[in-house]
């Protein structure tokens, strides 16, 4: 055990009166993260609960840095929902669009270290919010058209690392589906332990916001006692040792900190699939921070890659090439990455499409017997940007095609449009050979 000297290098820290009649002014980053958690948390409820007969039917969302649940809008000068709220009506409007007709728990834990957040969120924002009837820490029936959500908060006031061995230890007794939304003010909030603590949870994941900027201004390239908290802190001796701070301004120097970070994470905190969204200031080409979503779960990525083009207006960007499986240089993302800009448009739809031509297509070539579904997901689902959608489209015009065939229990589908399964197995066509190359 050792000491920690907590340090806050994110500036000012955002602070709630208890009553609400104090909020702080909402930024457009903090407005992108939430844009993000909210579509993909919808996104995950419908996936999960649509899934087989009876879909999950347990979930545990924990928020370790809730703060008070309410924002001052001054761009459309209004209130801006937090991210408490924002992950109910997430649940709420998943649920409801899922059409499911049996009842889903879901289980609230909202955690930050300043009682005053905890009563402006329980006393002013959720009742603003119409949510007013959760703050009493009781299960609650939240009725649709289809079937029944059972809600409970539970609010703790203290430290997220003091807290987390009792929330992991929380959702090992309730079983089913966790997320972790770790949005610290400062990057020592967090360890490298608690990371790895949930990720071997069953069926749970993280969305973590990743302070590279404030690292890479007080911590990386540096000597003293920041460096040797944040290695010891987050595990990170031996990496960013390349790091050349003067060039922060190239794409490959851009490239080489996002892969060391999605290295860190994935073989220090066990995380097997690592997805970033980087948040760059509007005008800029340094990153501010990334947005890291953890997970042991190939579903969960499938779903937040989902997410990622369907929330395509947000100043976040994905690179190609990056997924933190072993070391590389800035030389060498210098070399075949000229820009850290990806828009969701028709030409990266496209360019989308052709990755999948090379990445999938060599893997069914080399093949010839067949490969699940699933398994080809496995393989490639990190190591491009397309969603579910574009695997379906892309297998489903080689079908058309005559490239391929599917089989499914045996037999050859023969349908125009086929929605696929885990268990299909896809092979090279009876009467033509695949030319991919």
């Amino acid at each position: 055990m050792f000491f920690l000297e907590i340090v806050n290098v994110s500036g000012a820290q955002a602070n709630w009166s208890a009553d609400g009649s104090d909020l702080p002014e909402i930024d457009p980053h903090t407005k992108a993260k939430h844009k993000i958690l909210e579509k993909y948390l919808e996104n995950l409820i419908i996936t999960l609960c649509g899934k087989g007969r009876y879909g999950e039917r347990t979930f545990t969302f924990i928020d370790g840095f809730c703060g008070g649940g309410m924002y001052e809008d001054r761009d459309n000068n209004t209130e801006w929902e937090g991210s408490p709220i924002k992950i109910i009506k997430a649940i709420r409007a998943g649920y409801k669009k899922s059409k499911r007709k049996y009842t889903v728990n879901i289980k609230y834990i909202f955690i930050d270290k300043d009682k005053q957040h905890l009563n402006c969120l329980k006393n002013y924002s959720m009742p603003k919010a119409g949510l007013g009837e959760l703050i009493d820490g009781k299960p609650h029936e939240c009725k649709t058209e289809y079937g029944t959500l059972v809600e409970e908060c539970e609010f703790r006031i203290g430290e997220f690392e003091d807290l987390v061995n009792e929330c992991v230890f929380k959702v090992d007794i309730r079983k089913g589906h966790s997320l972790f939304f770790l949005d610290p003010f400062g990057w020592t909030d967090v360890s490298m332990e608690s990371i790895k603590k949930i990720n071997y949870l069953n069926k749970s994941e993280i969305l973590f916001t990743y302070m590279i900027d404030y690292l890479k201004r007080f911590v990386i390239g540096k000597h003293g006692k920041e460096q040797i908290t944040f290695n010891r802190l987050l595990e990170a001796e031996g990496y960013y040792e390349s790091a050349n701070l003067k060039n922060l301004d190239r794409v490959g120097e851009q490239c080489y900190l996002r892969n060391e970070s999605m290295r860190l994470f994935r073989d220090k905190g066990k995380a097997k699939y690592v997805f970033t969204f980087s948040l760059i200031p509007k005008g800029d080409v340094i990153v501010l921070y990334y947005l890291l979503h953890l997970s042991n779960n190939l579903t969960a990525l499938e779903v937040i890659k989902e997410s990622f083009w369907q929330e395509n207006n947000l100043d976040y960007q994905y690179c190609f090439d990056l997924y933190g499986h072993g070391f590389k240089t800035a030389e060498f993302y210098a070399e075949g990455q000229a820009s850290l800009i990806f828009n969701i448009t028709k030409n990266n739809y496209d360019f989308c499409i052709d990755k999948l031509d090379r990445d999938i297509g060599k893997i069914i070539y080399n093949n010839p017997d067949g490969i699940r579904y699933r398994d080809l997901c496995d393989l490639t689902m990190e190591l491009n940007p397309a969603s579910r959608e574009h695997y379906r489209s892309y297998i489903n015009r080689l079908k058309k095609e005559q490239e391929i065939e599917i089989v499914r229990e045996g037999k050859s589908v023969n349908s125009s449009n086929i929605i696929l399964q885990k268990d299909d197995i896809i092979k090279v066509s009876k009467f033509k050979q695949l030319s991919f190359f």
